[in-house]
């Protein structure tokens, strides 16, 4: 069975839009909203359901499931009378077959152990014909040791084959893309990003660059980054992009599969 422990730090953005991660997660969400207009809704592993304020505005009705009981306690906050937050384990989703329309498993499957049990769940809840949104790091990127994930809260990531080997056991892939920050960003707000940039000189004047504002108030840091750049200084949930053809080393892949 999955444990708390096994979710913890992994899905909770405790700084919110002040968190460099922000925009990466909340990315997905936004990403999914045509797939999920008036149509009924679980969000598994919800974290503490930053991602249900995104969903509700399209959804007929949301519901987010989390294992971890302080993030999903945190998660009620973004209900309202179209969203509800349940304690739960997604290995063992108490609802009937075909309780939903749609389906958004974003940053959990690298959680699991029972990978096979979590996916044969979320079809049997998934209604015939309906979505899932996926997505899951891509280890071409991460660059696993021996198979032994360098975050220590992964239990496994997956090459893009082998991801797309996983799902149509159980699902049909209907796509398949990688998820990148958009290149208007040139200096990524994350260290293992930075640390795979160009050696040149100019990357590295950025880099050095975009270090000191980091260190500067957040007001003020702000400020020079409207200044400079006219963008908040860490991506937004509009600053990723989605595509087929960048699949092999994105940082994150992310399937969209049919019951």
């Amino acid at each position: 069975m999955a444990s708390a422990e096994r979710f913890k730090g992994a899905n909770v953005i405790d700084a919110g839009k002040l968190s460099p991660y922000w925009g990466e997660h909340t990315a997905r969400y936004v990403y999914a909203l045509p797939y999920v207009e008036n149509k009924s809704v679980l969000d598994i592993a919800c974290g503490t359901g930053y991602g249900l304020g995104f969903l509700k505005e399209k959804a007929k009705r949301v519901t987010g499931v989390d294992v971890n009981l302080e993030a999903a306690r945190e998660a009620q906050n973004e209900c309202d009378e179209k969203s509800a937050v349940l304690l739960g384990d997604g290995l063992n989703l108490p609802f009937q077959d075909e309780s939903f329309d749609a389906v958004t498993s974003f940053e959990t499957l690298e959680h699991l152990h029972e990978r096979p049990q979590f996916l044969a769940e979320l079809k049997r809840v998934l209604r015939t014909g309906g979505v899932l949104l996926l997505s899951t790091p891509n280890a071409n990127y991460t660059k696993p040791v021996n198979g032994k994930p360098l975050n220590p809260f992964h239990v496994f990531e997956y090459t893009p084959e082998e991801l797309r080997v996983e799902i149509e056991k159980y699902f049909v892939l209907e796509k398949f893309l990688g998820q990148s920050l958009s290149a208007r960003f040139g200096i990524p707000p994350f260290y293992d990003a930075q640390q795979k940039l160009p050696k040149d000189f100019l990357t590295q004047t950025k880099l050095v660059g975009w270090k000191i504002v980091n260190k500067i108030p957040l007001t003020l840091r702000e400020n020079v980054s409207e200044t400079l750049w006219k963008r908040p200084f860490y991506p937004t949930e509009r600053d990723y992009d989605f595509e087929a053809g960048n699949i092999k080393n994105a940082p994150v892949l992310v399937a969209i599969c049919r019951k």
